[in-house]
């Protein structure tokens, strides 16, 4: 691991530390007096270069982070590592084994059991008018039940549930 770096090795390079800086999401700032050889910007603040009278160098911030990565061509991100995505499966796992547990397997509307592969979640009223993504607003529901149902209110929804000889009553 580099532990000093010279203003000649930094001025020879700084074409190519300065690609490699903002290739990897940092801002290169203009200095802001003349001590100041480089400035530059990443999501944990502003790192800066200081050369002094004797035109020897002070790192702050990232700087000798990053020019070490630079030299060794290691790893090194001016923001963190975009978080890993979850699923929109493994988000709803949690509130489809609570409908499971409190409700069963059952469809809402047709009262069939739904499996793994063809089971969705409901909302009784629907989130585009303003219902809540929270356990007491959901079901279990076939997609194609669910997508029949669309946006009705959750009177219709409960309508569509009843056999026809109930409707009405």
């Amino acid at each position: 691991m580099a532990s000093r770096i010279t203003l000649a090795q930094l001025t020879k390079r700084r074409a190519r530390f300065e690609a490699f800086l903002t290739e990897r999401g940092a801002q290169i700032l203009q200095p802001t007096n003349e001590w100041e050889v480089l400035r530059f910007k990443t999501s944990r603040g502003t790192s800066i270069v200081y050369r002094n009278a004797r035109d020897g160098l002070t790192l702050t911030g990232e700087s000798m982070t990053a020019w070490t990565a630079f030299e060794t061509s290691g790893p090194w991100r001016a923001s963190p590592a975009p978080k890993k995505r979850v699923s929109g499966r493994e988000k709803t796992l949690p509130l489809v084994n609570a409908l499971l547990r409190r409700d069963g397997s059952a469809c809402f509307y047709c009262g069939k059991d739904t499996t793994e592969d063809d089971r969705s979640l409901e909302h009784l009223v629907p989130r585009a008018h303003g219902g809540p993504n929270h356990l007491s607003n959901l079901v279990l529901a076939h997609r194609k039940c669910n997508t029949d149902a669309g946006h009705l209110s959750v009177m219709e929804k409960i309508r569509r549930r009843l056999p026809p000889d109930h409707q009405g009553a």
